[in-house]
């Protein structure tokens, strides 16, 4: 196989999901994480279509092992997914450590992945996986709120520069997914983040997306859209579902 796919955080929830979605339209898929036991259940259950590669992101080393991976093929896609709630808790707690490990997780991760891939990126396209938070404040989740704003704007940047090199970037806004870090949402201490409550009635209430429907949503961005249509906004999936299925 001479091209590919490539999902970040894609042992589990929505990572897993789009994985999944993509091995079933034909394409090979590599699926990197930082725990091997859910990304061996994937491959073995597509052995045919899905590769997995245990690396961090966040780290130099961890992007060089997904670029050898890779091995100098095509990637059509490209999937930022990879991402870190922690720390919860007000900014005036957070410790430098923990801070600079969220911002190297979702934010330097998306930027130097898709810069050491850049060679194998020509014609593919690039997606974000965003969320509310860039664009909302919430007490007790600066540090994620202020990543994801990040990459809203890095999304941008980059889709200006990089048309240069005929890759289109984007940015999804997938809303609240049955996913592990909604779990890890759900078990926070009110003090730390006083919007808990909000997010326990949604799951009590069955309100949450679930991830297979997130993956379609990024299946349809990515093969029904334009290139321009792609980049030209972020996309979310509670306002903008009805528009791909045309």
């Amino acid at each position: 196989m001479h091209e590919l796919a490539v999902v970040t955080g894609g042992g589990t929830g929505i990572g897993r999901a789009v994985v999944q979605r993509l091995a079933a339209e034909g394409l090979a898929v590599l699926a990197v994480g930082r725990r091997s036991g859910p990304l061996e259940a994937l491959v073995q259950a597509r052995p045919d279509r899905i590769e997995m590669q245990v690396a961090d992101v966040a780290t130099p080393e961890g992007r060089e092992q997904v670029a050898e991976a890779v091995a100098g093929r095509r990637v059509r896609y490209l999937l930022h997914n990879a991402g870190v709630l922690e720390p919860v808790r007000p900014l005036e707690m957070v410790e430098l450590a923990e801070w600079r490990y969220a911002q190297a997780v979702n934010v330097e991760g998306p930027l130097f992945l898709t810069q050491r891939l850049l060679p194998c990126l020509s014609g593919g396209r690039v997606l974000h996986v965003s969320s509310g938070a860039a664009h909302y404040p919430l007490a007790g989740w600066g540090a994620y709120c202020t990543t994801k704003a990040a990459l809203y704007m890095l999304y941008q940047v980059l889709d200006l520069e990089l048309r240069l090199h005929d890759v289109a970037v984007g940015s999804v806004r997938p809303g609240v997914v049955d996913t592990p870090m909604q779990a890890l949402i759900r078990k926070q201490d009110s003090e730390r983040f006083p919007d808990v409550e909000r997010f326990r009635e949604l799951e009590r209430t069955g309100m949450l997306v679930s991830p297979d429907t997130v993956a379609e949503f990024i299946w349809q961005l990515l093969t029904h859209t334009t290139a321009d249509e792609f980049a030209a906004q972020e996309w979310d999936i509670q306002e903008h579902a009805a528009r791909l299925k045309r």
